[in-house]
């Protein structure tokens, strides 16, 4: 099922597969500023990644002794949400653990992913439950992917990623489903980098150690900014596809790849988010058109 809420500024849609994001459209114009998905390219549009980020060695982790296999990015994007609220501008979706994903996971959890409109601003706010009586880790992150260009008369080259600080940051290197353990310089005492389909032909753009808050894709060629808040994310990946796709995701984690090498063992996964017994952990994003 596909639900849907607006105001004066945006309309947004969202499937109940993945609670996935699959329109996000200027009510002015009629702008669609949402990847909406091509085989050709990348057939997503803004998956939700958990419970974990990336790839683990060879599909596959230990935990108490015990192996899992499990999808990279995990399961949520593929599994069926429930709808909890529909209210005029906020949608709510809950996903619970079941026999399925206690044979990928061993950890009883409840995921809620709220989408809220404010004016010109999409906020999108996860909230994680452990309902064990241990603790329980976790990576959760998101995917959005944003038309790029925007119109056709444009192209990918027009556009520039400006970040809320200058960075010196280095950029991580991925090889498949995993870091090799590489890092290149990226930004250097810089608080931008033009966008060009060359950029991706080696995979994504994954950072740590940034200190800005938020990105703005900008374009030269008209007065149209979408920009992501992401405080609270320590990794930030921007991504596009290798054979040229006309968009650009710019995706906000709280965790990260395994890096080749790494132990199967789950506790040593670099990025994992641990909450305790019967807590709640919150994080949002936001995306902001301009």
């Amino acid at each position: 099922m596909i639900y849907e809420i607006g105001n004066e500024k945006l309309r947004i849609a969202v499937k109940s597969l993945g609670a996935e994001l699959t329109q996000l459209s200027d009510q002015s114009d009629g702008t669609e500023y949402l990847w909406q998905g091509n085989a050709d390219y990348w057939k997503g549009q803004s998956p939700i990644l958990f419970p974990i980020i990336g790839g683990v060695p060879d599909g596959t982790y230990v935990l108490h002794g015990k192996s899992y296999s499990i999808n990279s990015h995990g399961f949520a994007r593929s599994s069926e949400f429930e709808l909890l609220e529909h209210k005029a501008q906020e949608l709510c979706f809950g996903l619970g653990y079941s026999d399925e994903t206690l044979k990928q996971y061993p950890f009883r959890f409840d995921l809620r992913v709220r989408y809220r409109l404010e004016q010109d601003t999409l906020r999108v706010r996860f909230e994680v439950r452990n309902l064990e009586d241990r603790e329980m880790l976790f990576s959760i992150g998101a995917h959005p992917g944003f038309n790029c260009p925007l119109y056709k008369d444009e192209s990918m080259e027009d556009y520039t990623i400006v970040f809320e600080k200058k960075e010196t940051v280095q950029k991580r290197i991925k090889r498949g489903s995993l870091l090799s353990g590489e890092k290149v310089e990226f930004l250097n005492g810089e608080d931008r980098f033009d966008l060009t389909h060359r950029l991706f032909y080696d995979g994504a753009i994954i950072m740590d150690g940034y200190e800005s808050t938020w990105v703005e894709l900008r374009n030269r060629r008209n007065s149209k900014v979408i920009r992501v808040e992401f405080e609270g994310f320590p990794y930030l990946g921007i991504w596009s596809a290798k054979n040229d796709g006309p968009f650009v995701c710019i995706e906000p984690w709280s965790g990260v790849d395994s890096t080749e090498g790494d132990s199967a063992e789950f506790t040593r996964k670099e990025g994992l988010v641990k909450l305790e017994a019967g807590q709640r952990f919150t994080c949002e994003y936001r995306i902001v058109i301009k």
